[in-house]
């Protein structure tokens, strides 16, 4: 009896607190008198006084887990902390740990009768399953009939997107990659909210082997490449650049014609010289040239000792070598072209070319990366490096 009329001093002591606005106290004196009852009701009446909601959401926390089953606080409180824990997801929801927070606010409101907040919750979620659910639990007939729509649609969709990924991919490693990017670009239009396939498109443009320099290895050999049937330099245009005002915008030429190799100033400011003196129109190749563009820049040209049919070109002490055509490689008979588009293309026919275990088409166009064989799962005999 004692125990009992102390424990009703202390109930009455924290309702005292409770009417002068002490609630902390009230509720350390309500669950000293064993009423976890009234203690979690002021727990609530704390939540909803707090203007942060971090703290608002702390005190629903402690009185759903305080409250006693069956005890209409429990439910406020798991009803309340639901609520703010949705609220505060906002738009986040998306990200992984604001889902599973959402989803168990869904739960909260599923289990104690709020089925159609809950169905909002699971949505909102991305749960179609437990949107379904608590859909049936209300009873709302149109709106499980709007999910199941909705959710035909996006499987329709999400079975077009697997489809045209896969036809990408299926593109690519055949080694039509100029129409895996047209169709993976396409395919972002019309997605534009859809992360992979764009990032799917910018890989196959990021790796795309374009002219006209390109860096390869065949058989191990590494070789610098400049293709096209005729190389310009200059300053700013041009296959091959040269950062110094001694040269102008397009300074001079290199190509093939009826007579055989030639070099030619395109009318450059500062010139180009040949032991000294100033030289224009058409020089022939001979057995090499050593010219100075602009009277600074060391240009020499010869023949390749390397790569047979293309010259040998030092320009300003970076060495290149020109086909002035088609690039033959030394394996069967492979070669690389220059398409129109600015693509680098390997023609082959005998032997059959491979990525990995996949047989290329006879004219594949090149990614950076590229290791590619002469039998199906053999050793690669090139390799592009960019």
């Amino acid at each position: 009896m004692r125990s009992l009329r102390g424990k009703g001093r202390t109930a009455a002591a924290a309702k005292k607190a409770e009417l002068r606005g002490d609630l902390p106290k009230a509720v350390e004196l309500f669950v000293r008198a064993e009423e976890p009852g009234e203690a979690a009701r002021v727990m609530l009446l704390r939540g909803d006084a707090e203007t942060d909601p971090r703290v608002r959401l702390q005190h629903y926390i402690q009185a759903a887990a305080t409250a006693p089953d069956g005890h209409a606080a429990r439910r406020e409180a798991r009803q309340k902390r639901a609520e703010l824990v949705i609220a505060m997801s906002g738009d986040a929801a998306v990200s992984a740990v604001a889902r599973k927070d959402v989803l168990a606010a869904a739960a909260d409101l599923e289990a104690i009768g709020q089925v159609e907040a809950a169905a909002r919750a699971y949505a909102m979620a991305g749960d179609t399953e437990g949107e379904a659910r608590a859909l049936v639990g209300a009873g709302d007939v149109e709106g499980l009939e709007d999910l199941l729509t909705l959710e035909q649609s996006r499987t329709r969709d999400e079975r077009k997107r697997k489809d045209a990924s896969a036809d990408v991919d299926l593109l690519a490693s055949s080694g039509r990659r100029r129409e895996a990017l047209a169709a993976a670009e396409e395919h972002a239009r019309a997605r534009i909210d859809d992360l992979a396939v764009r990032e799917r498109a910018q890989q196959l443009s990021g790796r795309r082997a374009a002219g006209p320099r390109a860096r390869i290895t065949v058989r191990d050999r590494a070789l610098a490449l400049v293709l096209g049937d005729e190389i310009v330099i200059g300053r700013t245009e041009g296959a091959l650049l040269v950062p110094s005002a001694a040269v102008s915008r397009r300074h001079v030429r290199i190509a093939r014609g009826a007579a055989g190799v030639f070099v030619e100033d395109l009318g450059s400011r500062n010139g180009t010289q040949l032991h000294g003196m100033d030289v224009a129109g058409k020089m022939p190749l001979g057995d090499g040239l050593e010219l100075k563009l602009g009277k600074e820049v060391s240009l020499k040209v010869v023949p390749s000792a390397e790569l047979p049919g293309a010259l040998a070109i030092d320009l300003a002490g970076s060495a290149w070598l020109a086909p002035l055509g088609p690039v033959k490689l030394g394996v069967g008979d492979w070669q690389l072209e220059l398409a129109t588009d600015g693509w680098i293309e390997l023609v082959s026919g005998a032997p059959a070319a491979f990525l990995r275990d996949v047989a290329l088409v006879p004219r594949t166009t090149l990614l950076t990366g590229d290791a590619i064989s002469e039998t199906r799962g053999g050793p690669p005999v090139l390799r592009v490096l960019g």
